[in-house]
C-alpha cells in the first residue's frame, strides 16, 4: 500500500465544511461510517477525513519523497494550517514510505526527518510518520561467517 501521503481525520471532523472553505482538493475523502476502501471484509471508518497523495511511496526514492513533501508543505502552508486548525481534525499526518532490503543479520535502523522537512512540518503543524517496508532476500539462508548459530 502506498503511504506517501498527507491525511487528516477525526470523529467530529466535518469534511464537507472543510472542503467548502478550502482550495485544497484531496485525492480521497471519507466520512464516518463509510466502507473502508482497502478492506476485503465489512469494515467502516470510525472517523471522517481527507487524504492527499504526494506520490508512490513504493517507487519514489526516500530522499526524493522528502523533497516533494517540503515543496508541498511550502506551496500549501496557509491551507494546511487551516486544515490543522479545522474543528474535529484531531490527527494530521505526513506519511513517508521507506522501502529497503536487509540481510538477516541486521538488527535495527533508525529514520528521522531532515532539518528542512522538520521545520516545514512544525511550521504548518503536521506530524511526520515513517512507514517502513522490509524486503527480505529470497536467497537461501547461509551460516553466519563467524561460526555462531543463527
Amino acid at each position: 500500500m502506498n503511504e506517501f501521503r498527507l491525511f487528516a481525520h477525526g470523529v467530529a471532523f466535518d469534511v464537507d465544511a472543510f472542503l467548502a472553505s478550502s482550495t485544497l482538493r484531496p485525492d480521497y475523502v471519507w466520512r464516518r461510517g463509510d466502507q473502508r476502501r482497502y478492506s476485503c471484509v465489512e469494515s467502516r471508518h470510525p472517523t471522517s477525513g481527507v487524504e492527499f497523495v504526494l506520490g508512490d511511496g513504493l517507487t519514489v526514492p526516500f530522499l526524493e519523497q522528502e523533497a516533494i513533501a517540503v515543496a508541498y508543505l511550502k506551496a500549501h502552508q496557509d491551507e494546511l494550517r487551516a486544515l490543522v486548525k479545522a474543528p474535529g481534525a484531531d490527527t494530521v499526518i505526513l506519511g513517508l514510505q521507506y522501502r529497503t532490503a536487509f540481510e538477516r543479520n541486521v538488527i535495527g535502523f533508525s529514520l528521522g526527518p531532515s532539518a528542512s522537512l522538520m521545520w516545514h512540518c512544525l511550521n504548518v503543524g503536521v506530524r511526520p510518520v515513517y512507514y517502513v517496508t522490509l524486503d527480505r532476500p529470497s536467497k537461501p539462508e547461509q551460516a553466519c561467517p563467524c561460526g555462531a548459530p543463527e
